[in-house]
């Protein structure tokens, strides 16, 4: 599967658009195309764990954007 064809499926199913230029930060949009609304976010891989970034991730995913 082409790149942009997994990026799109990645993006239906998790509401998360990333951004992957840069490597030491971690970032990009959470979509809710009902709502028509889009969060950033942006966390910096050396001060956060990979852990702890997921579950930010998930958290601002499962709560309703304003």
């Amino acid at each position: 599967m082409k790149t942009q064809k997994k990026l799109s499926m990645y993006a239906s199913v998790t509401k998360i658009i990333p951004d992957l230029n840069e490597q030491s930060k971690i970032y990009g949009h959470i979509v809710d195309k009902e709502k028509l609304v889009v969060e950033k976010f942006e966390f910096s891989s050396r001060e956060v764990s990979d852990f702890d970034t997921c579950n930010a991730i998930w958290k601002m995913i499962d709560s309703p954007l304003t």
